[in-house]
């Protein structure tokens, strides 16, 4: 098994943010992926941020979405968190259970 490019990614550019949605990992996936709910991305941006994102089903039927971000720089993590990319990250996954919720039924 190949070790994953992450693992040595420094703390100091990282910020984690999660939640508990209600809904088995396949829904909360494919509400995700949907083009229709989020627009493209700017790979040209030297400011972007990569991201890593993980679906961790529960037993209980739940499901853990956590979002790595990692920043190209510790300073660039600073300036993301001062305009509120921790609070933005939260409303995504806020807006993406609501989603996979009316989805679901």
């Amino acid at each position: 098994m190949t070790a994953s490019p992450w693992a040595d990614w420094p703390l100091d550019r990282e910020i984690v943010i999660s939640r508990v949605i209600d809904a088995p990992k396949r829904l909360v996936w494919r509400a995700w992926a949907d083009p229709e709910l989020h627009g493209a991305d700017d790979d040209n941006d030297p400011g972007a941020f990569r991201m890593l994102v993980t679906f961790d089903e529960q037993a209980n039927g739940k499901t853990v979405i956590t979002l790595r971000q990692m920043h190209p720089t510790a300073d660039r993590r600073s300036e993301v968190i001062g305009f509120g990319a921790v609070e933005y990250g939260g409303q995504t996954l806020g807006k993406l259970a609501a989603h996979v919720a009316a989805q679901a039924g």
